[in-house]
C-alpha cells in the first residue's frame, strides 16, 4: 500500500511549476486574452431601442423584444416564430429594420410576392437563406442564429375557390415551400444564386435556430374575425359589421386573431402552426402621425431640417402644418408611408430653388402651404427671425406686409415645374 502523501509536497510542487512557468515565459509573448463576450441586450433594452424609432405599437414591441432576446439567449428552447398583422403603414417593416440596429445578428427582409415554387420563374425560398448567409459575412454559425422577416405574407394566401388546372405556384405552393425552412431543417442552398445546378456547390444551412417573423396587412381578415366573434349576436353584431372599416374597431379585431382566422383567410394550417405568436399593429390616428413626423431619431422633420441645414438654411414647420400633413395622410389611409409622399411633393419646389438663393436663411412651412393655398414662405432679411415673423402674424400682419419675407417662386424658364403645375 502506498504511503500517504505529505500535503506540503503538493503545494511546493505547484509553486515550483508556477515559478518555472513564469521564468520560461520571460521574453515570450503572452497569449492574447479571450475576446470579451458581447453583452446580450435585455428585453427592456430592445424595447427602449425600438421606442427611439417607432411610435406606439406597444404589444408588438414587447413580443419582438421577448422573442428576439430568448432567441439569442438560449438555443434549448423551441423558437417562437412571430406573425405580425396590421394595416399598411403602421410600422411592421420599420420595427424589424430597427431590430437590425439593436441586436448584433444578421437579419434579412424578404418579399413573399417575389417567391415561387421550385422550378417556376421567380425566386426559390432557398434564396432567402442565401441572402442571410451573405448578410452574416458568409459566417455559417452566425447565419444559423440569424433572423428572417418575410414581408407581404398575406399575398401568398391560397387562391379562391375557382377551379383551375394551373397550380397555385405563388400562393399555396410558396407556403408549402416555406414550411421546410421555417420548421427547422438542414437545407442545401446553392452557392451560386439563380437556377439550381445538381452538380453545383451547396451550403448546408440548419434553420433550427433561425427566427422567422412574417408580416402582412391581411386586408379583410377583420371581416372573418368579426363573423366568428359576433356569430351569436344579432343587433349589436350587425352594427359592428358596419363599423369594421374603422381603424380602431379593426385594431380590436386584429388583437383577437387566432390561427383559425388565418386559415380561413387562406393560410395553410401547417404554415400557421409554425408561428405560435400572433400580434397586431394598430392603425395610426392623426396624433400618432404627428408624433411620427417629429419624435423618432430619424423623423421626417429632422431629416428635412438636416437637409436644409447643409445649405445653411433653417427649416421651420408650424404645429398647424404638422397637423395638416397628418390629416392628409390619415384621410388617404396610407399611414406613415403617406407622410413622406406628402411632404416630398410639398417641399419639392422649395428644395429646388433655395440652394441657389444665398440671401435666404429660413424656410417657413405653415398650414396654408400644406393645404396648397400658397407656397411656403422664405425669410431673407437678417432681422426677420421666425420668432419675430410669428409675432407680427399675431398682430394681424401678413407675409406681404413684412420686409424680407416672400413666397417660393420659380423662374419662367423652369418649364418642368410650370407644366406640372
Amino acid at each position: 500500500m502506498d504511503a500517504p502523501l505529505d500535503p506540503n509536497i503538493d503545494s511546493i510542487t505547484r509553486h515550483r511549476v508556477s515559478t518555472s512557468t513564469s521564468y520560461s515565459n520571460k521574453g515570450a509573448s503572452s497569449p492574447p486574452p479571450p475576446s470579451p463576450k458581447l453583452k446580450l441586450p435585455t428585453p427592456r433594452e430592445i424595447y427602449d431601442g425600438l421606442n427611439e424609432y417607432v411610435i406606439g405599437q406597444r404589444n408588438v414591441k414587447i413580443a419582438l423584444s421577448v422573442g428576439v432576446h430568448n432567441h439569442l439567449e438560449n438555443c434549448e428552447l423551441d423558437k417562437s416564430n412571430i406573425i405580425i398583422i396590421g394595416p399598411t403603414g403602421s410600422g411592421k417593416t420599420l420595427l424589424v429594420k430597427t431590430l437590425a440596429r439593436i441586436v448584433d445578428v444578421p437579419l434579412v427582409i424578404a418579399d413573399a410576392t417575389c417567391l415561387t415554387q421550385a422550378g417556376y420563374v421567380g425566386e426559390d425560398v432557398e434564396s432567402i437563406l442565401f441572402k442571410l448567409y451573405l448578410e452574416s459575412g458568409q459566417d455559417l454559425e452566425r447565419c444559423q442564429r440569424g433572423i428572417v422577416y418575410i414581408d407581404e405574407t398575406d399575398k401568398i394566401r391560397k387562391s379562391g375557390g375557382n377551379i383551375s388546372i394551373s397550380r397555385d405556384v405563388s400562393g399555396e405552393g410558396v407556403q408549402h415551400a416555406l414550411l421546410k425552412i421555417v420548421e427547422g431543417n438542414v437545407i442545401n442552398v446553392p452557392k451560386e444564386p439563380g437556377r439550381k445546378n445538381p452538380r453545383g456547390d451547396f451550403i448546408q444551412i440548419d434553420t433550427t435556430n433561425i427566427l422567422f417573423i412574417s408580416g402582412g396587412a391581411f386586408a379583410g381578415l377583420e371581416q372573418i374575425i368579426n363573423k366568428r366573434m359576433d356569430a351569436a349576436s344579432i343587433g349589436f353584431g350587425a352594427k359592428m359589421k358596419k363599423n369594421v372599416e374603422d381603424f380602431k374597431v379593426q385594431g380590436k379585431y386584429f388583437d383577437n386573431a387566432i390561427p383559425k382566422d388565418l386559415v380561413a383567410y387562406g393560410m395553410i394550417p401547417e404554415f400557421v402552426g409554425r408561428f405560435p405568436v400572433i400580434v397586431s399593429t394598430k392603425g395610426l390616428d392623426e396624433k400618432s402621425l404627428v408624433d411620427i413626423l417629429t419624435v423618432p431619431k430619424n423623423s421626417l422633420i429632422k431629416q428635412y431640417t438636416l437637409q436644409f441645414a447643409m445649405n445653411g438654411i433653417r427649416f421651420h414647420a408650424t404645429e398647424g402644418a404638422l397637423k395638416e400633413v397628418a390629416k392628409m395622410a390619415f384621410s388617404r389611409g396610407s399611414g406613415a408611408r403617406g407622410l413622406r409622399s406628402i411632404t416630398e411633393n410639398m417641399l419639392m419646389e422649395t428644395m429646388f430653388v433655395v440652394p441657389s438663393m444665398k440671401d435666404v436663411h429660413t424656410v417657413y412651412l405653415d398650414a396654408e402651404a400644406v393645404r396648397g393655398e400658397r407656397k411656403p414662405i422664405l425669410l431673407k432679411h437678417p432681422e426677420m427671425t421666425v420668432e419675430k415673423f410669428e409675432e407680427l402674424l399675431e398682430k394681424g400682419q401678413t407675409w406681404k406686409d413684412m420686409e424680407g419675407a416672400e413666397l417660393v417662386q420659380l423662374d419662367n424658364s423652369d418649364e418642368y415645374f410650370g407644366e406640372a403645375a
